[in-house]
């Protein structure tokens, strides 16, 4: 009898030891790509998961001058990753001592460096607890954006027990389901990667559960990170092609959608209503303006839940979108050259500057970019048109006849298109309206040929979610 206590003794214990797994540094180098650090796992004796057992915590011993220059990512055997941290921390310095753990009551996205002691990640570590043989190499992939700081990785651990990060397995919803798997690329920032994408929807008031066959859209796709200043949150967003097996773009009706090719997986991170852009958008097309129509959807990445997103359209000439003329390289004179255009106020590479600037403004200055055409396939002859037409309004409407029938702004603009376009952006307080992702398309003079305020886009950070360009 007293043999078997012993031998009961000595297997809760057992049970109840961690293993951990300690993996060495390196350099960080300043040079805005992943530096990988490997560590190999051997002797888990069972399979890693969210019930008995798997990753509990994750580790870090950094030095780094300014820790917002750094996103850190975990990849497990099986390929599927998470981000640890992702350019937070202010502009402090140094992980120290630092664990990550699912159930940690500080995130580390609202603290600042240094950090010392447990934090809740980016992303979930149960991520990786989904079913998979733990044992192998697991890799810490480390990216400094900025190579004026330099720094290094003096070690990592991993710790394996009978407390795995975990949560609520998620298993159905009223939203349609949206799967992307990349095989295990990484998405970029432009240049779009071939991946699959399955999307269950059984159709409005039926549960979609995430184990039902990808019923309403089954195939290839291209994808890339949509957005700029967006793109370093955890929940990125996507630019979508649906594609055929050759690669070729393929027009596709998607959620009750009109059929395109070219979609954006919206992810309102910083919205956490997760409604302005979709209640801005409607707005305008109750206004008679098109708008992007969206439908919400959960949407996973590599198996990684990634949260509530929008489905919606991309701002593109289309007779279903932005219902312009077609504009062909060879369309440069009389009536042909005058459309159709789309451009926009924004950041990014700038094709052409506005010679006035914004009233009581420091320094800024009013950035154009080409949409349609893109800025690869408008020809001399356009871009040189599309900008002495803008010019010429802008001088009109900065002239002392500004305000004549024949001469003034009205002669270059559809004013109700303006006027509309002032409404949205004033009752919904858009902090970036005029300045940022504003967007302007021009027909042909055989069609109008007055420029348009619109479509709306990126609202946000409008109705009060900002506390700054009031």
């Amino acid at each position: 009898m007293r043999s078997y206590f012993f031998l009961l003794f000595t297997l809760l214990v057992a049970k109840c030891l961690p293993q951990v797994y300690n993996g060495g540094g390196g350099s960080i180098p300043g040079n805005n790509n992943y530096t990988n650090f490997n560590l190999n796992v051997s002797g888990l004796s069972q399979n890693i998961n969210t019930n008995s057992f798997g990753l509990e915590t994750v580790t870090l011993n950094i030095n780094h001058p300014n820790t917002a220059d750094l996103r850190i990512r975990l990849y497990a055997p099986d390929g599927t990753n998470f981000v640890l941290t992702s350019y937070n921390g202010g502009t402090g310095n140094n992980y120290t001592g630092t664990i990550f753990s699912d159930t940690a009551v500080h995130s580390i996205t609202n603290a600042s460096a240094p950090f010392t002691g447990y934090f809740h990640p980016t992303e979930a570590l149960s991520a990786v607890n989904n079913g998979q043989n733990g044992n192998g190499t697991w890799t810490l992939a480390i990216r400094d954006m900025t190579s004026s700081n330099n720094g290094s990785l003096i070690s990592w651990s991993l710790k394996f027990g009978n407390s795995p990060a975990g949560g609520l397995f998620f298993s159905s919803s009223d939203l349609p389901l949206v799967f992307i798997n990349t095989s295990g690329q990484s998405i970029p920032g432009s240049g779009k990667i071939t991946a699959d994408m399955g999307i269950i929807y059984n159709g409005v008031g039926v549960r979609n559960f995430r184990n039902d066959p990808h019923n309403h859209y089954n195939g290839k796709i291209g994808i890339e990170i949509h957005g700029q200043t967006s793109s370093g949150f955890p929940q990125q967003s996507y630019n979508v092609e649906t594609r055929d097996l050759s690669g070729n773009d393929v027009a596709t009706a998607i959620l009750g959608m009109p059929a395109e090719s070219d979609w954006v997986l919206y992810g309102p991170y910083d919205d956490k209503t997760l409604m302005r852009n979709a209640l801005t958008y409607k707005l305008s097309r109750d206004m008679g303006r098109w708008a992007a129509r969206t439908r919400f959807c959960e949407v996973f990445v590599n198996t990684n839940y990634q949260g509530v997103y929008y489905f919606m359209e991309k701002i593109k000439r289309d007779s279903n979108r932005v219902d312009i003329a077609d504009l062909n390289p060879t369309d440069i004179t009389g009536d042909q050259v005058t459309g159709g255009y789309i451009f926009s106020i924004d950041k990014g590479a700038t094709q052409w500057t506005s010679p006035y600037v914004p009233n009581n403004s420091s320094g800024q200055t009013i950035n154009y970019q080409y949409n349609y055409p893109k800025p690869s396939n408008i020809v001399a002859q356009q871009g040189a048109y599309l900008q002495d037409y803008v010019d010429s309004f802008e001088t009109a409407l900065f002239g002392a006849n500004f305000q004549d029938p024949n001469t003034g702004y009205r002669k270059y603009i559809s004013v109700k298109s303006f006027v509309d376009f002032f409404i949205l952006n004033e009752i919904g307080r858009n902090v970036d309206g005029y300045r940022l992702s504003s967007y302007f398309h021009k027909d042909k003079y055989s069609k109008g040929g007055q420029l348009h305020a619109g479509p709306v886009w990126d609202f946000n950070l409008g109705w009060h979610n900002a506390d700054y360009c009031a």
